[in-house]
């Protein structure tokens, strides 16, 4: 449970940064791609919550966390292609994303 937490720690800190920057997408992309980068980046949280308080559904909630991770990361890499984020901003998370997933790796090798 306290890799969970320093992950959550680190996922935070992401989504502090991310979300201010999906609020201003224009508002055609805002109710799109903003919105569903938003739902992956929660259900992440969600995801890891889960490994850590079900042990019986830990990798398979591992797994799910590492696969919305790399959604994350793909959709953050069309809007920073679509101009919609900043390559500052986009090079700062992606960092974090693979930070993170090293972590859930780490995480989910330690568990088998």
């Amino acid at each position: 449970m306290v890799k969970s937490l320093k992950v959550i720690q680190k996922l935070e800190v992401l989504l502090m940064e991310l979300l201010p920057a999906l609020r201003r997408f224009p508002k055609t992309e805002r109710y799109t791609l903003a919105e569903k980068m938003e739902k992956v980046g929660l259900d992440v949280v969600e995801s890891i919550y889960t490994a850590s308080y079900h042990p019986q559904l830990r990798n398979e909630s591992l797994n799910l966390a590492r696969t919305r991770l790399h959604l994350l990361g793909f959709l953050l890499r069309i809007s920073r292609r679509q101009g919609l984020l900043s390559e500052g901003l986009y090079e700062i998370i992606s960092l974090k994303l693979v930070e993170i997933g090293k972590m859930l790796t780490g995480w989910e090798k330690a568990t088998r």
